[in-house]
């Protein structure tokens, strides 16, 4: 097998974006393995927004204070290689292909005991994940939820680090519920008995959901505004002045992630690894930590690139909540003017209403189809724009959607919508390997 057979498998014979109730398959995988999930730390990230933010500030920082680092998230961006990294380098083709191979056998045994035994794509990769962890012999991993946290297929993890949960908002609610309450239980699924948590949740009906769940674990809570804060100092593109205030106080900490609700997001991390700290015996330092945040990248999330000679933002918002820190962002970075927008949603998600929101600053979009199955009708999301905006046009191809954008603009654009959408403005802008 090599690496394209490897990901036509994964793909075909584990339909992608197919989703199985119940941890048990991955509990009988992880059995068949030898747990993995137990050979090192973990630091286990859920929420609606945020997770990925999250997860790269804490990787980065980890790294600069000296840990080999494993990171899992979901989705990948341009390759499927990002899914698996060690300080920050990406898997490599021909462990992908060890790593499948030597699960192959198990996953064959399940699936001959019927459908519902058989493991999806997304327990499968997080099974390689767990393994290839392991036989890389980190010092911690840091894991992200794919969806939801109770019944999510990273929920084997026994005994993490901390559970940190982001945000809570209504994201997959046909699937994990249809309030943030409801969702919020899905979530705090992650906290287990006797381990911290920390969020960054602010409502207080969530908090309280959160709360008591914590406390039927006997789990000690950190939320953002009542244990730890962060003050925005300056914001400017690329660096992004805070301080921060929790078990210590930072002063002029610079972030090169955009975005106002990069800080909240900050807070989180460094409130885990305050937390992390306390759990290993080792000292945060502050010229680590300013290292760490300053050096840290994460694609598509308010990212500024240029083409064509223009410049251009992406942003991965997919849903409301993410749509309306988008426009926050928009609003904080360059005023209150109308934007010129590039816009793609799936079908699952409340592309409605983040149109709505959207329409607020938009006053030119041109909506485009995003490339995945889930994306069946931007014909019914172009009828959706033109109820709020005139100058509304549908171009079906995403290269040609931008390139017309960018043709009558003299200023900066924006591409929203889809991290899937994202995805693929990006690869056509810098290149690289076909987004598997």
């Amino acid at each position: 097998m090599n690496y394209k057979k490897a990901i036509e498998y994964l793909y075909n014979s584990r339909p992608y974006g197919k989703i199985k109730y119940g941890l048990f398959r991955m509990e009988e995988l992880m059995d068949k393995l030898g747990k993995p999930q137990n050979s090192y730390p973990i630091i286990h990230i859920t929420g609606t927004n945020g997770k990925g933010s999250v997860a790269a500030m804490i990787t980065s920082i980890l790294i600069e204070m000296g840990f080999k680092v494993g990171l899992n998230i979901s989705p990948h961006i341009i390759s499927f290689k990002e899914r698996f990294q060690i300080n920050r380098n990406l898997i490599a083709e021909d462990e992908v292909v060890t790593l499948l191979e030597e699960i192959r056998p198990y996953l064959e045994k399940m699936d001959a005991k019927g459908e519902e035994f058989a493991p999806s794509f997304f327990e499968v990769i997080t099974a390689m994940a767990f393994l290839y962890f392991k036989m890389k012999n980190v010092d911690i991993a840091v894991v992200e939820v794919g969806l939801g946290g109770r019944y999510d297929a990273s929920n084997v993890i026994e005994k993490p680090l901390v559970s940190i949960i982001t945000t809570v908002g209504l994201d997959h609610h046909k699937i994990l519920g249809n309030t943030e309450e409801e969702i919020s239980s899905e979530k705090a699924g992650i906290i287990k008995s006797g381990r911290p948590v920390v969020s960054g949740v602010t409502r207080p009906s969530i908090r309280r959901r959160i709360e008591d769940i914590a406390r039927k674990n006997n789990s000690r809570v950190y939320f953002f505004w009542r244990d730890f804060q962060t003050y925005l100092v300056e914001l400017k593109p690329g660096n992004n002045l805070f301080h921060y205030e929790g078990k210590c106080r930072y002063e002029n900490l610079s972030l090169s992630l955009n975005g106002i609700h990069q800080l909240q997001n900050a807070g989180v991390a460094i409130k885990a690894l305050e937390v992390v700290s306390d759990e290993l015996g080792i000292k945060l330092k502050e010229d680590t930590l300013k290292r760490g945040l300053s050096n840290t990248t994460w694609p598509g999330r308010f990212e500024k690139l240029t083409y064509m000679g223009k410049d251009l933002i992406l942003d991965g918002a997919h849903n409301p909540e993410g749509t309306r820190t988008f426009i926050e962002s928009v609003r904080r970075y360059f005023g209150e003017k109308k934007i010129r927008l590039l816009f793609g949603a799936l079908d699952d998600k409340d592309y409605k209403r983040s149109i709505q929101l959207l329409s607020t600053i938009a006053d030119e979009v041109i909506v485009t189809r995003v490339s995945s199955h889930r994306s069946t009708s931007p014909e019914n999301i172009y009828r959706v724009w033109k109820t709020y905006v005139d100058n509304v046009k549908y171009i079906d191809k995403p290269k040609e959607a931008l390139e017309e954008l960018l043709k009558t603009s003299r200023n900066l654009v924006f591409c929203v919508g889809s991290l899937y959408l994202v995805s693929e403005i990006r690869q056509l802008i810098l290149g690289g390997e076909e987004n598997a």
